[in-house]
């Protein structure tokens, strides 16, 4: 996400945090922010602008009061969809409420994502937004600490500092410790999703060629040569840490970490992933022969080999078994193949390459 986005969502929660600004009065008190902006590398959160909640001038040398929760995302336009979901499933009072809460909130743009059958089903999101509430009023600082707290369902949720940037639960931190007088927002790029619901919230998402969705495990780089700190969701894995450097658009004949090659789908690339447990030179030359012109062509393509038993120098194995001689993977995307399938490999890369995953 750009500065100038950034800035405008801090500027915004912040006006109708403090019920707007005095006019007319040169002894207005000038209010003092505290958001803290996190870096982010992840999916693009819009821009917010608020409208002013009141035009009071405040006794000299006071501050306005603060606004509650609600009401700051309310009138926050880009995150108004959070007020929209706790009141179709009843938590309007409670968040209104004296708590104090503290609450992670994506923008509108993250909940317009999910799949309609989830945004229709009442139990479903209760138990989503439940995801994204704290009780207790907690800076980002005092959530990263500890590395978890815990939300109104009684789920833990891993909190991890990266090289650039901080996740919830896989989602990018885009910035916080915006004060509410009930408690405190933090704003982040992707809904969360229960443990227990993801797999049904993942298979509601519609299919290209049979690919399977994976909930997002976040942008953070993480060093070169450092494992993941977290284990991927799938493998290959099609999001999550990784390093800060991708490997050249071509055809491989030699293994790479995960952690390189996850690089690679966020700069908007599908990989093509071959595992082969005896000698496959046909499949190689079929894949080769298919990749080449995209390559050639520019596309962010690259076809890399899969190897269970690859051992690095310091004895890890870094990958795991596909279950399939083929899978074309793409940010958060996985399709695996028994055999090669050049129409389905192409619907695939005309559907998700190109698609940069970076905040702008």
């Amino acid at each position: 996400m750009s500065a100038l986005r950034y800035l405008a969502i801090v500027f915004s929660l912040f006006l109708v945090a403090w019920g707007g600004f005095a006019c007319g009065s040169a002894a207005t008190a000038t209010p003092t922010p505290q958001p803290v902006a996190v870096p982010a590398t992840a999916t693009e959160a819009p821009a917010a602008t608020a409208t002013l909640a009141s035009t009071v001038t405040p006794a000299a040398d006071t501050k306005p009061a603060l606004a509650d929760i609600l009401v700051i995302l309310g009138r926050a336009e880009g995150l108004e969809k959070f007020v929209e979901v706790a009141e179709q499933v009843g938590l309007t009072e409670m968040l209104a409420g004296a708590g104090p809460f503290t609450v992670l909130a994506p923008p509108t743009a993250a909940f317009d994502q999910l799949p309609a059958a989830v945004l229709a089903n009442r139990d479903m999101m209760r138990a989503i937004l439940q995801e994204h509430i704290i009780e207790g009023k907690y800076h980002l600082q005092e959530m990263i600490e500890p590395n978890t707290v815990t939300n109104l369902r009684g789920d833990a949720l891993s909190i991890m500092l990266g090289q650039e940037g901080a996740t919830v639960q896989g989602s990018n931190v885009l910035g916080g410790d915006f004060e509410a007088n009930n408690g405190m927002i933090h704003l982040i790029d992707t809904v969360i999703l229960p443990a227990d619901l993801a797999a049904d919230v993942m298979a509601l998402y519609p299919t290209v060629v049979g690919e399977q969705t994976y909930p997002m495990q976040g942008n953070l780089h993480i060093a070169v040569a450092a494992t993941s700190p977290v284990a991927y969701n799938s493998t290959p894995p099609t999001s999550g840490p990784h390093y800060p450097n991708i490997v050249a658009w071509q055809f491989y004949a030699e293994p790479f970490r995960y952690e390189q090659l996850v690089h690679n789908l966020e700069d908007a690339g599908v990989l093509i992933y071959y595992q082969c447990a005896t000698a496959c030179s046909e499949l190689v030359q079929q894949l080769h022969d298919f990749a080449q012109p995209y390559i050639d062509g520019g596309r962010h393509i690259a076809v890399v080999p899969n190897d269970p038993t690859w051992t690095t120098p310091d004895g890890a194995k870094p990958h795991g078994d596909m279950g399939a001689p083929i899978a074309v993977t793409a940010w958060r995307k996985l399709l695996t193949l028994d055999a090669f399938d050049a129409a389905k490999i192409s619907q695939f890369i005309d559907t998700y390459e190109g698609i940069d995953h970076h905040v702008r």
